[in-house]
């Protein structure tokens, strides 16, 4: 333990870190937004340069989260890193194998969240992860050889008591279980009303790896200390399937709420709640898996009229049997207002749309307020990355253009700008105050003016970037990679002013 002891010392007695990035979208109402940080600004952009690089064995497409001086990051390459923020250094590692996942999406994808002194994130094989944050459950100090589990998939070092969790041997079709994937990244709270309240919980979406074969895709809340499943919410009903939750759920703290949006299945005409932002109760939702949540009502799903309260209700984008593969892959942002109270939720849609929606419970919730088109519809995009939300507007990219990147007014739909360099995207977008960063699939990673869409940073990253950028504790980070064989630059880059 005395390498260990070193390693934390020596982050106690560095410079202060105020400015963290904890989990996917900063926050758990998914703004992408770090009001925090003060370094990185207007006046201090154009002198960012690289600090380091950290060339990985696959492409980085998880967005790093930043925690005291550590930086948590997967890799397609089948390992999970912890790293110096300011050098680079590997503090620990852990290493998976997802043999399921391998063809397509290998490794991991899913972001980290840091919480509970814990590190917890998703795998290609369907598991769910949670390690010590400080690495006493990495080699040297837990076992380096393998150990394996159900279909093959396998993690080394010492994982936290119940972990990890088999989300997708825990759908509730058994031949589900080897097509899972979680693209998802695993977001807390505690809920503040219900069966569940004041319990620590985390949720985290179940997806397939690709179109075919697809899964019934479902969203599941699961307990943050012991692992324990504890709900899940079934997006499409048994007989169909589809519904995937490959993006992240957003929390309205306020309301006690979820809300999560889903997919659907390429050549299978969307069903259930594809395709759709949907409302949760964060206490109980679904069907109970620990018995904490007696006497839920069986979901019922459209055509039909939902079930009252279980979901609080839902908005689809299309009505079912749509065709197109028009999937919400971007994540729900909670678009608050200026005393920071709840009242739209928004996302958009590989469509080129984005949906705004009134937020919270009640007559009116869930109703389409506003929408807009900035791209073309298509199976790859529209909005793909997910969006962020600051001072009244959205800001995100989308793969097909011609509104590449774009600020809409958050109450209205209005168009603030579209930045006229923008190029093809799948990354998400980073903001600070005053600025946003974002990644796109010629290599180009940029921060623009929020004010104008201006670019005022440029830097040619050798390869596509899908991972979300992080602007923390005075310093960005952001993966790179997203076709491994092709010769692109994968890995991790780290800049400083």
């Amino acid at each position: 333990m005395k390498r260990l002891a070193l390693v934390l010392l020596a982050l106690v007695a560095g410079p202060a870190f105020a400015a963290g990035w904890p989990m996917y979208g900063h926050d758990i109402q998914q703004s992408r937004f770090n009001p925090a940080e003060a370094a990185i600004n207007p006046q201090t952009v154009a002198s960012l340069h690289q600090a380091w690089f950290l060339r990985t064995g696959g492409p980085v497409t998880a967005t790093p989260s930043e925690v005291g001086g550590v930086v948590y990051v997967g890799s397609w390459d089948h390992n999970f890193y912890a790293l110096d923020a300011r050098t680079g250094a590997i503090i620990w590692n852990v290493t998976l194998t997802t043999p399921q996942g391998d063809a397509k999406f290998p490794g991991i994808q899913s972001s980290a969240l840091v919480a509970n002194r814990r590190v917890y994130f998703g795998d290609s094989c369907g598991y769910l992860h949670a390690y010590p944050a400080n690495g006493s459950g990495a080699p040297p100090f837990a076992p380096a050889t393998l150990t394996m589990r159900n279909r093959g998939c396998g993690s080394n070092g010492k994982e936290a008591r119940g972990f990890p969790v088999d989300i997708g041997g825990a759908l509730p079709d058994p031949r589900d279980a080897v097509n899972t994937d979680i693209f998802s990244s695993p977001i807390p709270f505690t809920p503040t009303a219900g069966p569940n309240r004041g319990r620590r919980m985390i949720y985290v979406g179940a997806a397939s790896h690709q179109d075919s074969p697809c899964i019934h895709g479902a969203l599941f809340a699961i307990d943050a200390l012991s692992g324990r499943i504890v709900w899940r919410f079934d997006t499409v009903p048994p007989s169909a399937i589809g519904g995937a939750v490959w993006s992240t759920p957003a929390i309205d703290a306020a309301n006690n709420l979820v809300y999560v949006d889903t997919g659907d299945c390429v050549n299978n005409a969307s069903s259930g709640l594809s395709e759709s932002i949907i409302a949760l109760d964060a206490s109980c939702s679904g069907v109970s898996v620990d018995g904490s949540c007696p006497g839920l009502p069986r979901v019922t799903y459209p055509p039909n009229p939902l079930t009252p309260g279980n979901p609080m209700w839902g908005f689809q984008a299309h009505p079912n049997g749509e065709l197109q593969d028009l999937d919400f892959g971007s994540s729900p942002n909670v678009i608050s207002d200026g005393a920071g109270a709840p009242v739209l939720v928004g996302a958009g849609s590989k469509d080129g749309t984005y949906y705004a929606v009134t937020a919270g419970r009640g007559p009116g919730a869930g109703q389409l307020v506003w929408k807009t088109t900035s791209s073309v519809a298509s199976p790859a995009g529209g909005f793909q990355g997910s969006t962020g939300f600051m001072a009244g507007a959205i800001f995100g990219t989308t793969f097909s253009g011609p509104g590449f990147e774009v600020a809409l007014d958050a109450f209205t739909g209005g168009l603030k700008w579209d930045a006229p360099d923008a190029a093809s995207s799948l990354s998400p977008v980073g903001i600070v105050s005053g600025l946003v960063f974002a990644g796109e699939n010629g290599g180009a990673f940029k921060a623009r003016d929020v004010n104008t869409g201006l670019p005022l940073f440029v830097f040619d990253a050798g390869g596509p970037i899908a991972s979300g950028p992080v602007i923390a504790d005075g310093m960005v980070f952001v993966g790179v990679g997203v076709v491994p064989g092709t010769g692109e630059t994968e890995g991790v880059y780290a800049f400083a002013p």
